[in-house]
């Protein structure tokens, strides 16, 4: 079984690459086109999916480190770029990372039914 400890860590750096990426700002926007596509979106969803599994107790606290996280993608896409985003990509950005949190959650689900299954012999 995959331990706490390992999730959070894989979590967290997930998070910081994403932000990192951002801020790296390789001029992919003029490359994909529309400054949030599918790839971002994708992106925060497994992030959220990550987060989720991570902290499988406290839903409250998965639901504001994505709310922090999409505010600091958007931060650091101003920072990078010298734009902003639009209201819509905010709340792609948020529908996105719930996504990935409810995914997460019957992920969590099933990890925990699976392993308090009995053994057959």
């Amino acid at each position: 079984m995959i331990s706490d400890r390992f999730l959070k860590t894989i979590a967290w750096t997930y998070l910081a690459a994403l932000i990192g990426v951002t801020l790296a700002h390789f001029n992919w926007q003029a490359t994909f086109g529309n400054p949030f596509d599918i790839f971002r979106a994708g992106a925060l969803c497994i992030a959220g999916m990550l987060a989720r599994l991570a902290y499988p107790q406290s839903p409250s606290f998965t639901c504001l480190l994505m709310i922090g996280s999409v505010l600091a993608l958007s931060v650091s896409h101003f920072v990078a770029s010298g734009n902003y985003g639009s209201t819509f990509d905010i709340i792609v950005g948020m529908t996105s990372g719930l996504w990935g949190i409810m995914i997460g959650s019957a992920l969590s689900k099933l990890i925990v039914s699976t392993s308090k299954r009995p053994a057959s012999y």
